[in-house]
């Protein structure tokens, strides 16, 4: 009766996007005629180093596959009932219990995934202090020039 949307794959890809639009939104035009060095840093790069980002998928995927396990239950106990009105109504219990489950799932997650935005927003920021530079640029978005952090950046998200 339930059935789960989700694939790790896909879950994965919206992670990373959210990491890159949220990062890429930290780039501050702070820049003045005097300031003319900025960084760039490869988000793909720091992403896919990402330790928190590989335990927030983990969580991600445990939390799936027990969202699973309980439709799966909840379907073979529909199964056995031999009323239609009973099963209806059994159906409905398991989907109110499944939706809630999943609402704290996804209340959890969003936590988390804020969580983990601002932290890697903060190393990024850290970083480019460092370098001495206040504007930051996804390097997906630059030809050529800036001062590239992604290495510095890894090293602290790893």
């Amino acid at each position: 009766m339930f059935r789960s949307d989700y694939n790790s794959n896909l879950v994965y890809m919206v992670i990373t996007a959210l990491f890159a639009a949220a990062a890429s939104s930290l780039i501050t035009y702070k820049a003045t005629s005097s300031d003319k060095q900025f960084a760039v840093v490869d988000l793909n790069v720091v992403l896919n180093s990402s330790r928190d980002l590989a335990a927030l998928k983990n969580e991600r995927d445990t939390q799936i596959a027990d969202l699973k396990k309980m439709a799966d239950s909840a379907n073979e106990k529909i199964k056995a009932v031999s009323k239609e009105e009973d099963k209806k109504k059994l159906t409905q219990e398991y989907l109110e219990e499944i939706n809630a489950k999943k609402a704290d799932y996804d209340k959890i997650y969003a936590s988390a995934l804020q969580a983990s935005d601002q932290k890697l927003t903060a190393i990024i920021n850290s970083v480019a202090e460092k370098e001495g530079v206040s504007t930051v640029v996804n390097k997906a978005y630059v030809i050529s020039g800036g001062i590239d952090i992604t290495e510095s950046v890894v090293d602290m998200v790893k």
